[in-house]
């Protein structure tokens, strides 16, 4: 039930884009660590399956994460925060649309629990710069196929 209140209450950052790369492509990008270190952090120790703990960082900031939801070739939800500050908890959810082109669309939706509007709008351009990371892993690999 707490879950359920934060989520009234908490601000909320929702992006999505549309890419020239295949579903199965875009999967092994956000279901591994490997993948996440493509373009979601600069390094990733976690084993993407339900219930795992492991530690992400990026541009020196070292997160501690959870995955609490995976639903096979489609989406991966995961709560991380900095470590020592669990004041940073969000709740993230990426998830993958196929699209009738071919592509597929890339939704992000991350829920911080305890954050003001400019924490939020900070998050916002952190996430169009991990976009960018991803398409340009997409054009790489149109331009590898």
């Amino acid at each position: 039930m707490a879950h359920e209140r934060e989520s009234e209450t908490s601000p909320t950052v929702e992006r999505s884009t549309d890419l020239d790369m295949g579903v199965d492509e875009l999967w092994r990008l956000i279901s591994t660590a490997e993948g996440w270190c493509g373009w979601l952090v600069d390094d990733a120790d976690i084993d993407v399956s339900v219930g795992s703990s492991g530690t992400a960082s990026d541009a020196g900031i070292r997160r501690d994460l959870r995955i609490d939801h995976v639903n096979e070739g489609r989406r991966v939800d995961f709560v991380w925060w900095e470590r020592d500050e669990p004041a940073t908890k969000s709740f993230v959810q990426l998830e993958i649309i196929e699209l009738p082109t071919g592509g597929s669309r890339l939704n992000v939706t991350e829920r911080l629990v305890a954050a003001s509007a400019t924490t939020a709008s900070s998050i916002d351009a952190w996430w169009q710069v991990r976009f960018v990371s991803l398409w340009l892993l997409a054009l790489h690999s149109t331009v590898m196929a």
